[in-house]
């Protein structure tokens, strides 16, 4: 009987021992516990008071997306960013700006100065103004083209071939498709024999090329003959030598026998024919209708200008100017 009661005794120990080591564990994984989500809290908090210092935040809370937020952390430098919260209030004017299709993190500045001091201009209209310089004013850059960009070189009045610039595969074109004394690239030559046979066959209408290729000294006469009547008058009518496009040998001045007149052949059949189908054969319209406040130029039905059947096809679907094709494809 004793012998049974010390097994009892002997096993009870045990057991409260269990008991013991069963209440430590819950107690301490309590307070694990509760550590780790004081820790994940005061971390939370840390990181609150961090993300507060953002200028993700402070953007957002005045009103900026969180992608225009994010565009505009990655284009400007953080003393232009305080410049923006130091408005305190959203504006406009930014997300306007880059959000806008051709628009260039260089020149943001520039788009915004000039949108300012143009209230009225598009924002379509100013990216493309500053992006071809003419935010400058005409012929007050002066740099050189880049006659390595090839049937791409940009001639305008700001950028110039100089005065011995010549290329040299000039050919003399056909009198079947051309008035004498015409010369151009080979390639140019080759193109429009194409499209004047297609308008041949679609119109039954012959195009005929009426000036092409001209150098820098013949560009020079016919620019001081303009300049002997003001020099206003000058840059309104024709380009100054060096800034001739016919320089390059791969612009041409295009009419037809039937509508040999620039007025006629602006209202005719053949002129519709080649804004919708010129691109085809590498050709593109270089002085459209109302693009003057980006070429220049006031628009010219008859110059017609190479830069190749992709570049023309692009620039024809985008329903732009060279000068704006290169300013963001090119120059960039």
């Amino acid at each position: 009987m004793k012998r049974c009661e010390n097994m009892k005794s002997s096993k009870r120990p045990k057991y409260r021992l269990k008991s013991s080591v069963v209440r430590f564990l819950i107690y301490a994984l309590f307070f694990v516990s509760l550590t780790i989500y004081g820790y994940n809290g005061i971390t939370n908090a840390i990181k609150e008071i961090n993300y507060r210092d953002t200028y993700e935040y402070k953007l957002t809370s005045i009103g900026y997306s969180l992608e225009d937020t994010t565009k505009l952390i990655s284009i400007l430098k953080p003393e232009r960013l305080e410049e923006i919260l130091k408005e305190e209030k959203y504006n406009e004017l930014y997300p306007n700006i880059i959000n806008q299709k051709y628009f260039m993190a260089k020149n943001f500045e520039d788009y915004v100065t000039y949108k300012i001091s143009h209230a009225k201009t598009s924002y379509e209209d100013t990216i493309a103004i500053v992006n071809v310089h003419a935010d400058k004013g005409w012929y007050e850059l002066d740099l050189n083209s880049k006659t390595e960009d090839g049937y791409l070189v940009l001639v305008n009045k700001f950028h110039h071939l100089n005065k011995n610039y010549k290329r040299t595969d000039l050919e003399d074109i056909n009198l079947a498709y051309a008035y004498a004394d015409n010369k151009a690239a080979s390639i140019v030559i080759e193109n429009f024999e194409q499209m004047h046979d297609a308008v041949l066959n679609e119109l039954n209408i012959h195009l005929m090329v009426n000036s092409s290729y001209r150098p820098y000294e013949d560009q020079e006469l016919i620019y001081n003959d303009y300049k002997n009547v003001s020099l206003k008058y000058a840059d309104q009518y024709a380009a100054r030598p060096g800034y001739s496009e016919h320089q390059t040998g791969l612009s041409l001045d295009i009419t037809s026998l039937e509508h040999p007149g620039q007025k006629a052949f602006t209202e005719s059949a053949e002129y519709e024919w080649l804004k919708n189908n010129a691109h085809k054969y590498g050709f593109i319209l270089r002085y459209p209708e109302n693009k003057d406040y980006i070429t220049g130029y006031n628009t010219e039905s008859w110059h017609f200008r190479y830069v190749g059947k992709d570049v023309a096809t692009q620039i024809y679907n985008e329903k732009i100017t060279f000068d704006e094709y290169y300013a963001y494809y090119i120059e960039k």
